[in-house]
C-alpha cells in the first residue's frame, strides 16, 4: 500500500507563487498539518517513509516518520517539477506575460531554460514508485512526501485522466492519496485528497 501526499503549506503557497525546484520552507500553517498528517497516519503501521530532497517536503515527511520510529529516505526523482523561468511568479503574472505557454503543458518557455515536460515527469515519478517497490516488501505499507505536479501525474495516470486535462485534478497541501500496488498489475486508487484530518483540526 502507497499513500503519497503533498508538502505542507509554505508562505509561497500562500501567495500562490509557483515554487518548483525553490526551495521554500514550510511555515506555521504547514508545520502543523505536517504534525496533523503525521498524527492521522500514527494509527498504521508505515513500514518506510520517502521524501523529496526540497525542505517541504522532507520536513513534512518528518512529522511521519518520527511518530513511527524511522528516518525519512530521500528520493530524488520526486521533487517537484522544474518550472524554470517561472518560478516566483504567480498564476495571474504568468497567464498575462506567457498566454501561449500558459495553456501548453509542454511549458517550453525560451531556447535557453525550459521547464520539465509532464510526460517526463511523469516518467520519473513511476520510475521512482518501482524503486520504491523494489526496496520494499510485498505487503510494506510505504509514504511518499512529494509535490503537486508529481502527485497529479501519478494519479491521473492511475485512473487513465489524460495529461492534457491535468489542471482539474486538485491535490491540496498534505492532502493523502492512497494506492494500492501490486507488481505487473495496474495500480488501485483507494483515496484521493483525503483531508478531512485536517478540516478537523481548522487547517485547511
Amino acid at each position: 500500500m502507497l499513500y503519497i501526499m503533498r508538502n505542507g503549506k509554505t508562505e509561497w503557497n500562500k501567495k500562490r507563487k509557483l515554487q518548483g525546484r525553490t526551495d521554500i520552507p514550510l511555515n506555521t500553517r504547514g508545520m502543523a498539518q505536517a504534525e496533523a498528517v503525521g498524527e492521522w497516519l500514527s494509527g498504521r503501521k508505515i513500514d518506510a517513509v520517502y521524501a523529496s530532497p526540497l525542505m517541504r517536503a522532507h520536513d513534512t515527511a518528518k512529522a511521519i516518520a518520527d511518530r513511527q520510529g524511522i528516518c525519512v529516505r530521500l528520493l530524488d526523482e520526486m521533487i517537484e517539477i522544474d518550472f524554470g523561468l517561472w518560478e516566483g511568479k504567480t498564476s495571474r503574472e504568468l497567464s498575462k506575460e506567457f498566454p501561449e505557454f500558459w495553456v501548453d503543458w509542454s511549458w517550453h518557455l525560451d531556447e535557453e531554460k525550459r521547464a520539465e515536460s509532464a510526460y517526463a515527469i511523469l516518467a520519473r515519478a513511476k520510475r521512482a514508485v518501482s524503486a520504491v517497490m523494489d526496496e520494499n516488501a510485498a505487503d510494506a505499507t510505504v509514504a511518499i512526501v512529494s509535490h503537486t505536479m508529481p502527485i497529479k501525474l501519478l494519479m491521473a495516470d492511475a485512473v487513465g485522466i489524460p495529461l492534457e486535462n491535468m489542471r482539474q485534478v486538485k491535490v491540496d497541501n498534505c492532502g493523502v492519496c492512497e494506492l494500492e500496488l501490486r507488481k505487473g498489475e495496474q495500480s488501485k486508487l483507494i483515496t484521493w485528497n483525503e483531508r478531512g484530518f485536517l478540516m478537523r483540526k481548522g487547517l485547511i
